[in-house]
């Protein structure tokens, strides 16, 4: 049913009580970011009542409805959302991603690749320089790729269960890069052509976090770029500035951070010194280290802990620890065929990991809970800023990027750095007037 008057829309209403139901929101260019964006139109399954619907929004083959009358849509059950980040400032109402669920259960986002019609494949490859592209490709061919997309879903769907811990999960992954991704990036236009051969957006450039990865840990690329691996020396990083007249960017940094979360996983309390320094007086067999040798004790740590741990080195308390665990932990895995991570408890599965071994199977762990713990950090930080100008505007695994208001005060910083390292997890601090020229200034924070 296309919805297109005051009198459908209760048909939707009333379905939407009857039972769970799943959402496609497509948005009107399928190239511009969807803060960028808008709607062309909802398509909704009513799980129950097996049937579906179409809302539009924008379409030229409809008539449209208000896009504020899809706030009148609520349901006591579940509402499952196709890319929800990208319907997060359209609908504010309780749901749940559905690539997200399926990942959870699956190790993968939902496996769409063979949904296209061949009409979004010409539309793809003819219109790709124009705009707003799916406001005027044909309705019916929108329906019949929905529907494609909704198999797709159902059978995940009726595989497997909505539990506690996904929802934990959801909410805080979804909600966390959402936040992020508004906020947006201001960048130096001239440093973006320079570096990128890009235009931004009125000064603004915007992020888009992958949460789908086989770890669980997010990638984030948008328009080509990957702003989880920009490049600290070739000058690109300086395109990313403050958006205020009297402001600088912050950056907080984990030191030695999966060395830590380990120390967590293994129940060893590291010193609140520098680990590779407390190390190398251990590799060395010495109290004070040459400049050389405290380099040397960080190389060794790294190869100890991602090639694996020689026989020679069990003798000292962490890595024999280490060591043991990570065989524990391989002995379950094999017994019974998955692990839970650390915080939210996600299931890693033997499906969910390609020619699993025990050392594999550890990353993948340690990648799980560098993630995990950092949403409640993400989480911690975002409640802190509340009420302030300040916004967090970047997160890369062991990193966090505010775009600092000096007009809400130095304590402010000082309290990031206390939210950030809570629990033993030592942050150093750098400022600047851009993403490239930051300088250390982690004694000055108390």
């Amino acid at each position: 049913m296309f919805i297109e008057s005051d009198q459908d829309l209760r048909y939707v209403r009333d379905a939407l009580q009857s039972g769970p139901s799943f959402w496609i929101p497509v948005i009107s260019d399928p190239f511009k970011h969807y803060t960028q964006n808008t709607i062309s139109f909802v398509y909704i399954y009513s799980i129950t009542e097996d049937t579906d619907y179409i809302i539009p929004i924008r379409h030229i083959d409809c008539i449209n409805i208000n896009i504020e009358r899809l706030k009148e849509l609520s349901s006591p059950h579940s509402i499952f959302v196709l890319s929800k980040k990208r319907f997060q400032n359209t609908y504010v109402k309780p749901c749940y991603d559905a690539d997200l669920f399926a990942w959870w259960h699956t190790g993968r986002m939902l496996q769409l690749d063979e949904t296209n019609t061949p009409a979004h494949d010409m539309w793809g490859k003819w219109w790709y320089n124009e705009t707003n592209t799916n406001d005027w490709l044909p309705i019916t061919r929108h329906l019949e790729r929905c529907r494609a997309m909704r198999d797709v879903f159902m059978y995940m769907y009726n595989k497997y269960p909505v539990t506690e811990e996904f929802q934990n999960y959801e909410r805080h992954m979804l909600d966390n890069c959402h936040a992020i991704e508004t906020n947006g990036l201001r960048v130096d236009d001239v440093v973006l052509q320079e570096h990128f051969n890009q235009q931004s957006s009125r000064g603004f450039l915007y992020t888009e976090y992958n949460p789908y990865t086989s770890t669980g840990r997010p990638s984030n690329k948008f328009g080509g770029i990957n702003f989880a691996a920009l490049n600290k020396d070739d000058g690109g990083r300086a395109m990313i500035t403050s958006r205020f007249n009297r402001g600088m960017l912050i950056e907080c940094d984990f030191d030695a951070f999966h060395i830590r979360l380990i120390a967590n996983l293994i129940g060893y309390t590291l010193p609140d010194e520098s680990v590779h320094t407390y190390f190398g007086r251990q590799y060395f067999g010495k109290t004070e280290l040459t400049d050389a040798e405290y380099e040397q004790s960080k190389q060794m740590t790294f190869h100890l802990l991602y090639g694996g741990i020689d026989a020679e080195f069990e003798k000292i308390p962490f890595f024999g620890k280490t060591k043991r665990y990570i065989a524990d932990l391989w002995r379950q895995f094999r017994k019974d065929g998955f692990i839970l991570t650390p915080v939210f408890k996600r299931p890693i599965t033997r499906d969910m990991i390609t020619d699993p071994n025990a050392g594999k199977l550890f990353n993948y762990l340690l990648q799980s809970y560098e993630t995990e713990h950092n949403m409640g950090v993400i989480n911690e930080v975002n409640t802190l800023l509340t009420g302030y100008n300040s916004k967090l505007i970047l997160y890369t695994y062991d990193s966090f990027l505010i775009d600092f208001d000096i007009t809400d005060g130095k304590q402010l910083i000082t309290e990031i750095k206390h939210t950030i390292s809570a629990g033993n997890f030592p942050v150093k601090i750098k400022a600047g007037v851009n993403y490239h020229k930051m300088q250390d200034m982690t004694n000055r924070v108390s």
